[in-house]
């Protein structure tokens, strides 16, 4: 079987529909699939409504999810959630406060780049991408490349929005601990994601000591050694293993496609026997 537990949606930084997603993973012969949209889990509903029309013999079974921003060391770092109560209030108390944070990160980044002579608007933002329901970097991405401003994703990240740009405004910090807490509270499996994008193994290492449950070893960007290494360590931390695409839809960000790269459930099956 191929599963995807690792992609992205119009609800957050992707360009896909959750309908959308569904279509691919059906054309795909996906059989279990979670949508785990950044600090955003409205984007459940709309999946399972999709769902009653496209696949009504559940023919793919569906994983609520949901990737948490956190920090480490000033480091980005993400966390997966899976399989929590939905209805959690202080999970939801937190997605709140997110969102408004995001929003005034999104607002703050369109003014800092109109100073610096990148002219983009919130107008722009919301004609270009008219039913993403939360902004990214990416979605300013695509705006300066439309702009004339940078030829692609990669190139926005290396020059205008990179970390050290007058342009760039950081997610507000979130300690790892803390984010795990809220998984568990609402009686979800906390997963570190991706560990090679963090970018430090001694850093994943240190993490390690947290009270993860596993370890997206399977990704997008984990070549054949960083599965061999990654996965020693979720062993070694008695962690269960995850992977999947993290599929965004946007162009220059890889995998390209839908179903470039899915996971055999034979590599997380530890996992899916806790679903």
């Amino acid at each position: 079987m191929l599963v995807d537990f690792h992609m992205h949606s119009v609800y957050s930084d992707g360009i896909k529909t959750p309908k959308e997603l569904l279509r691919h993973a059906l054309d795909c012969n996906v059989s279990m699939m979670a949508l785990t949209d950044h600090d955003e889990i409205d984007g459940i509903k709309a999946l399972r409504t999709a769902q009653l029309e496209l696949d009504p013999n559940e023919t793919i079974k569906i994983i609520n999810g949901c990737e948490f921003s956190a920090d480490y060391k000033d480091k980005s770092i993400h966390i997966l959630g899976y399989c929590f109560d939905e209805n959690n209030e202080e999970l939801n108390d937190f997605i709140t406060f997110f969102k408004r944070k995001r929003e005034e990160r999104i607002d703050e980044i369109i003014r800092r780049c109109n100073i610096e002579g990148y002219y983009i608007t919130k107008e722009d933002l919301i004609k270009q991408f008219p039913d993403t329901k939360a902004y990214g970097r990416p979605h300013i991405g695509t705006l300066l490349i439309n702009g004339g401003y940078a030829k692609d994703v990669n190139e926005v990240f290396r020059g205008i929005l990179r970390k050290d740009s007058p342009c760039y405004v950081p997610k507000v910090k979130v300690e790892v601990p803390y984010i795990i807490d809220i998984i568990h509270k609402a009686g979800g499996l906390a997963v570190m994601a991706h560990p090679k994008l963090v970018s430090s193994d001694e850093y994943v290492v240190e993490m390690l000591a947290y009270d993860f449950d596993g370890m997206e070893v399977y990704h997008t960007k984990h070549n054949a050694d960083d599965v061999k290494r990654y996965k020693a360590l979720a062993t070694e931390h008695n962690l269960f293993i995850t992977g999947g695409s993290d599929y965004h839809g946007i162009p220059g960000k890889a995998p390209d496609k839908f179903g470039d790269y899915l996971v055999s459930s034979e590599n997380v099956s530890e996992f899916i026997s806790l679903l």
